[in-house]
This record gives structure tokens, sequence and C-alpha cells, in this order.
């Protein structure tokens, strides 16, 4: 059986449409100020689809399949909540469709402080090893 970690990795290789649209969002200015993450590993239990730490957000985009695991949903974003996370869901028809509404919407929800701020030169690192995305 795959680890989370694994999983995670797969799921990045193939975004859907509707997350490939909200990664592009994510990276935006001034959204990639916050260094959002995809696929993000929330041991032991969850993947995140997308999640800032430093905003403590994390970004669902939800398909049709969704209504069918509405419980299993809602007990994560008690989870992600227990965490310290806001959790934030929109349907792939909104991302699709509107994006500078989603653009606006999650701007709205990070703190008016701004990020904090990183070191003269340097880029955080992904906890995958990898480079700073």
């Amino acid at each position: 059986m795959p680890s989370l970690a694994q999983n995670a990795r797969a799921m990045r290789r193939a975004l859907t449409p509707a997350e490939a649209v909200l990664w592009t969002i994510l990276r935006s200015p001034p959204l990639d100020a916050w260094h959002f993450r995809r696929q993000v590993v929330f041991e032991p239990l969850y993947i995140a689809d997308f999640a800032s730490h430093s905003a403590r957000l994390v970004v669902e985009v939800d398909g049709p399949s969704h209504a069918l695991t509405s419980a299993a949903d809602t007990a994560r974003t008690a989870w992600l909540g227990a965490q310290g996370y806001r959790v934030v869901r929109f349907a792939n028809a909104d991302v699709l469709a509107d994006r500078q509404s989603v653009w606006r919407a999650i701007g709205a929800l990070l703190p008016a402080s701004g990020p904090p701020p990183r070191s003269a030169g340097a880029e955080s690192p992904s906890p995958q090893g990898g480079g700073s995305r």
C-alpha cells in the first residue's frame, strides 16, 4: 500500500484541470508570496490539495464526487482546523469559470500583515527536498 507521501507525489504529477488552474492562481502575485504547496501531506491522515503553512490556510478544489464524501470532508476540515488551519473549498466549475473571484476570495483569507519575511535572497526550501516550489 503506497504511503501518503507516495500518493501526494503521484497526485502532483497528475493535477486535474481545475487543480492546474488553481495552482496558477496561487502562484500569481501577491498570493505567491505565501508560498503555497501542492498535494501537501498532513500526517498521519490527509493530503490537502494546496496549503500555505505560513498563512495556515488549506485550499481545496472539489469535483462532483465530493458530494458523495461530504461527511469525510467535514471530518477532514475539522481535523485540519484542530491543527490550526483554515480550510476554503472551491468547486471545480467555479475555479474554471471565474479565476478572478477565486483569486480575490483567497486573498481575502490571507493575514493582512502580509507573509513573513524571507531571508535576503533565499527562498524557503520545499519539505520534499526539492527547490522552492
